[in-house]
């Protein structure tokens, strides 16, 4: 009995909590982001306090350096990314009459199934409103860059973010310390045993995908400066940032890479280049990098990460991007732990025997 209140207990505390945080999801970020950078700058600190130096002085270097290099690169990037969109929206309605001259070939060989008319409605619907659509979306997406965030969340993670990020890191290991007294000492060893699996898997899944992230921009970028592929930076800089979406970074970043091939280059041997270099990045990315620094570390299906990002979005917006993989791969783990402990349970194996249970406490038996 006492320990089916204790369930309904901990049930109920976890309704509570689950409802709070998406009742009040409209100030989360600036804490969930500071509370996500102080779990990233923990380990540096706890390294610079075996090195002599107070937590309280590590953290706040740490905490300046952070922000200080986030600051310097939203200053340098931001400009020049919006400038890009801003000069590839400008040439859109150019590449989409130059893609349509490029598959003129493909379309007056389907004339011969497709009736004229049909093809000439589909043209000029096509380069009516293909060129617009484009052109609005880049603008709305180089507006977000620069316009987009609302003055109060600007100001709050200006300023509240740093601050809930010192705190909660320089007090980290009191609060790790009080969140281990609140556990019930019976079950203290096992909830222990699971946090630990659950900060491993996080942390390394992050480190490994942020490598990975890091890498296929690089080389997206170098790739296909390399080729002379208008705006390939940007390109490299998309497909990076999405890249911890399973494929849909490199899907995006091989649609937009395409289609300004096609504008752009008069020859199909180009285009087929471009594509080239997208099948030997999946090779790299899918047999090589992800294998190595992340592996299994996360333990969920690319379907499930996908799934689980979207859900964060729609309930939490960005802050539910932001933490969708962190609470998957708790959840993973958790899930886990109760797998097996079902499959050890007389629910999954049925009640045991009289006899098989007789003999087993003989088998225990001192005498």
């Amino acid at each position: 009995m006492i320990n089916e209140r204790q369930t309904w207990l901990w049930i109920g505390l976890g309704v509570a909590f689950i409802a709070s945080l998406y009742f009040l999801r409209g100030i989360l970020m600036p804490f969930m982001t500071g509370l996500l950078v102080a779990y990233a700058m923990n380990p540096a600190v706890r390294r610079l306090e075996r090195w002599g130096i107070a937590r309280d002085y590590g953290t706040g270097f740490m905490i300046l350096s952070f922000f200080f290099l986030i600051g310097l690169l939203l200053f340098i990037a931001i400009p020049f990314i919006q400038a890009e969109l801003l000069r590839l929206a400008s040439r859109v309605p150019q590449y989409g009459e130059r893609i349509m001259v490029a598959l003129k070939p493909i379309l007056d060989e389907a004339s011969s199934v497709v009736q004229p008319q049909d093809i000439e409605r589909l043209r000029s619907l096509a380069s009516t409103y293909m060129g617009d659509v484009i052109s609005w979306g880049i603008r709305v997406l180089a507006g977000i860059l620069t316009n987009g965030l609302a003055l109060a969340n600007l100001i709050s993670l200006i300023v509240i973010t740093p601050i809930v990020a010192f705190y909660c890191l320089r007090d980290w290991p009191k609060i790790i310390n009080a969140i281990d007294s609140w556990f019930p000492r019976p079950y203290e060893p096992t909830l222990r045993d699971l946090f630990s699996e659950i900060n491993r898997t996080i942390g390394g899944f992050a480190k490994g995908q942020a490598l990975v992230c890091l890498m296929v921009g690089v080389y997206y970028s170098v790739a296909l400066t390399f080729v002379g592929l208008d705006f390939s930076l940007v390109v490299g800089v998309v497909i990076g940032i999405m890249a911890f979406i399973p494929y849909v970074g490199a899907l995006l970043g091989f649609m937009l890479s395409i289609g300004i091939a096609l504008s752009q280059f008069t020859d199909w041997h180009s285009v087929g280049v471009v594509a080239g270099i997208f099948a030997l990045g999946q090779t790299l990315e899918g047999y090589f990098l992800v294998p190595y620094f992340v592996g299994d570390r996360i333990g969920l299906h690319p379907v499930w990460i996908i799934f689980a990002l979207l859900a964060g979005g729609v309930l939490y917006g960005f802050v539910g991007i932001l933490f969708a993989l962190p609470v998957a791969a708790a959840i993973g783990v958790l899930v886990r732990h109760a797998l097996k402990l079902y499959l050890k349970s007389s629910y999954y194996l049925g009640p045991t025997p009289p006899s098989t249970k007789k003999r087993r406490e003989t088998a225990h038996s001192p005498l």
